[in-house]
């Protein structure tokens, strides 16, 4: 493989998994409002019914429905904690501007043609220390921007004169 084909490779990579990284974090963010919400909703709903219901015992299915809203205001915030969606959210959004610098500093040089060894090594630690930070992006979303990418088409960017 020559040096130029590896830091085209490298630039591919970069652009997939900068952006697979931002929609991953869209992602969660996305999960994390589905479950947040309704378990907001439910509880101010429940409180406000356990109001009501002191005034008037006698309907039974009004305390059903609390108990069943009860349960599922415990199982949506319990989801939401075991499964910590704005976490893994904000934790990809980080790899995805670490990511971001990489590609941004190799697409400079590769503008300017400074490919020397030395830089591309720097670059090649800088990209490193992102992934090993970076959590797993789902296949899923990977392969989406994968193919997204290679759709719009790839092309280097092109050496100042």
């Amino acid at each position: 493989m020559t040096p130029e084909m590896l830091v085209d490779q490298w630039r591919r990579g970069l652009r997939i998994a900068h952006r697979a990284h931002y929609e991953a974090a869209k992602y969660y963010y996305r999960m994390h409002l589905v479950l947040s919400l309704p378990a907001v909703l439910i509880a101010a709903l429940l409180s406000t019914t356990v109001f009501a219901q002191l005034q008037d015992s006698t309907v039974a299915w009004v305390r059903v429905a609390m108990a069943v809203l009860s349960v599922l205001t415990v199982v949506l915030s319990s989801l939401q904690a075991a499964l910590r969606f704005s976490e893994r959210s904000e934790r990809h959004k980080t790899a995805a501007v670490q990511l971001g610098e990489v590609r941004r500093e190799l697409e400079q040089q590769l503008v300017f043609e400074h490919r020397d060894e030395a830089v591309i090594e720097r670059l090649r630690k800088k990209w490193d220390a992102a992934d090993r930070q970076a959590p797993t992006i789902p296949s899923r979303i990977y392969e989406r921007v994968a193919a997204l990418v290679a759709e719009l088409g790839d092309k280097p960017p092109r050496a100042a004169k």
